[in-house]
């Protein structure tokens, strides 16, 4: 801290999801700042308290510092109740539900909005599917088949609810009572296109719709599906590009995936095909692997082929304050026990019985060595 005396008398901090909502309308949607303010305030609360300080400038940036002067976080309560109205759950970074595969981003949202059951968002195994808004038969089959596929072995499907072929893989888990994520780039309350508005009933009575952009908001153009884009990468185990063409929004999923260090699949299609160069560049440059069907996907996402009950018929468990903070504690790259005891300030006894627990659940994988990897 700067040691400088706050122009604002002493005063009692609102309540904490007052703080985030105030917090995520300072810095704005898919901000940079996010991760910096987080690691410089540790929470909302702390930063509503230090918004006059050089160190919440240095951190949240000067346009948000000026913003965080003109917002006062108990106005939010209208925006409170507009949700309890619409029945859209409020997810601040902090909440049990919230996705920790976004903790780990730098631009990460600091509050997400959800209708239907948001513990599917922490559930592992979810696959990305994405591609054309004017698809081929040949690319709607594809999506249709790899992703019912995918969904009936166990692999939660996560796409934007746009035309074409991200429609096509939530229909695929819908069509086989699978979960399925959809991820906005509109306002919670909106459905955009309005044809998937029965789509999207559907998604959530077996998974969940998110937006980063609060009811009643404005719609602010072109840029929030690209923002949108990297939640779907975020949130993915794996992105499959079913068909693209060179120049497309899907291609900006693609380069967030390559950010977060996930794995890109691509299905092959016609030379002659235009929607088709952009799956196909991607595997000629190397930067995908070839998908010809979903066994193709299930082994690397830790699933198998099976014959017995749909994955629909789990329900999805919320995780415990331990199995967040050991998660946490876990990136894409293998950690062992002893870093883990320090990152996580656990007992040993504790942590191996965890581990154990999240290994059964196929979140982590266990690598020799006692090394572990997020699934």
């Amino acid at each position: 801290m700067t040691g400088q005396t706050s122009l604002f008398p002493p005063e009692p901090a609102p309540d904490p999801l007052l703080c985030w909502l105030w917090l995520s309308q300072v810095l704005g949607p898919a901000s940079l700042h996010a991760g910096k303010v987080l690691d410089a305030f540790g929470g909302a609360q702390e930063a509503w308290e230090a918004r006059e300080t050089e160190e919440f400038r240095q951190a949240a940036g000067d346009t948000a510092f000026k913003r965080a002067a003109q917002l006062d976080a108990e106005s939010f309560h209208t925006l409170v109740m507009q949700c309890d109205a619409l029945r859209v759950r409020i997810l601040p970074f902090d909440d049990p539900d919230y996705p920790l595969a976004f903790s780990r981003i730098p631009d990460m949202p600091l509050v997400l909005y959800c209708t239907g059951d948001p513990r599917w968002l922490n559930e592992p195994g979810a696959v990305g599917i994405v591609g054309s808004r004017k698809p081929t038969e040949y690319g709607l089959n594809a999506a249709a088949d790899i992703g019912g596929e995918l969904a009936k072995n166990g692999a939660i499907i996560v796409s934007g609810l746009a035309d074409g072929l991200d429609s096509a893989g939530h229909r695929a888990a819908v069509k086989n009572d699978c979960p399925t994520i959809a991820v906005m780039g509109v306002p919670i309350d909106r459905t955009y296109p309005a044809a998937n508005a029965a789509l999207r009933q559907k998604i959530e009575q077996k998974g969940c719709v998110i937006s980063e952009y609060p009811p009643y908001s404005e719609y602010i153009g072109p840029t929030c599906f690209l923002q949108r884009n990297r939640l779907i990468a975020a949130l993915s185990s794996a992105v499959l590009v079913v068909e693209a063409r060179e120049k497309s929004g899907t291609m900006s999923t693609v380069a967030h995936a390559e950010r977060y260090g996930k794995p890109v699949y691509a299905v092959p299609g016609s030379i002659y095909s235009p929607n088709s160069a952009g799956t196909n560049g991607l595997l000629r440059d190397g930067r995908a692997r070839a998908v010809a069907g979903a066994a193709d996907l299930l082994a690397a996402l830790g699933l198998h082929t099976r014959q017995a009950a749909p994955a629909a018929a789990k329900q999805p468990a919320p995780l415990s304050d331990t199995e967040r903070r050991v998660l946490a504690g876990i990136g894409p790259k293998p950690v062992g026990i002893e870093e883990l005891c320090v990152s996580t300030g656990l007992p040993m006894s504790a942590l191996l019985g965890t581990l154990m627990k999240l290994e059964l659940t196929g979140r982590v994988y266990k690598q020799p060595g006692q090394r572990y990897v997020l699934r």
